[in-house]
């Protein structure tokens, strides 16, 4: 677990350490009906991947999206990788004067989804994002880990 100081000076304690990427993420909605059918919403939304951990990430955008909502990610991590059909659940909305929204969000794996209808429905949505999640949380702690290492080379 690692200790951070945030923008307020409160210090956090972390299970992963967060990595400032900026940049470009898509995403959709994923919708679920009463028998737990998912599929994304048509409709494709966008904006800024702030930072990145094993656990989660932060992006801005300037679309909206509501607390526990399920999404559909895509980004790059530059120059290291691309990752697509990334499952995340959205954890907080933080509303700012220009209308950007800072969006944070939670990996989500297969076993953090309680009903085992709606985990094998979300296994199915494309590029089975169920089973990247566990990949996703290796590429992103092998690239933390790459960046501080050159930070500390750095120094």
């Amino acid at each position: 677990m690692t200790t951070q100081a945030n923008n307020t000076g409160k210090t956090q304690k972390r299970r992963y350490v967060r990595l400032e990427i900026f940049s470009p993420v898509g995403f959709s909605v994923v919708q679920i009906d009463k028998d737990k059918r998912v599929r994304t919403h048509p409709e494709k939304k966008g904006g800024v991947l702030l930072n990145i951990s094993g656990g989660g990430a932060l992006i801005s955008s300037n679309d909206k999206v509501g607390n526990d909502d399920l999404l559909l990610l895509t980004f790059d991590i530059k120059g290291f990788d691309q990752l697509s059909n990334v499952l995340a659940r959205v954890k907080r909305v933080e509303e700012c004067e220009d209308g950007e929204r800072l969006i944070g969000l939670e990996y989500v794996t297969a076993d953090q989804i309680d009903d085992e209808t709606l985990a094998d429905n979300l296994a199915r949505l494309p590029g089975n994002p169920m089973g990247f999640a566990e990949n996703l949380k290796r590429i992103v702690s092998r690239f933390v880990f790459q960046k501080q290492i050159e930070a500390e080379s750095e120094e």
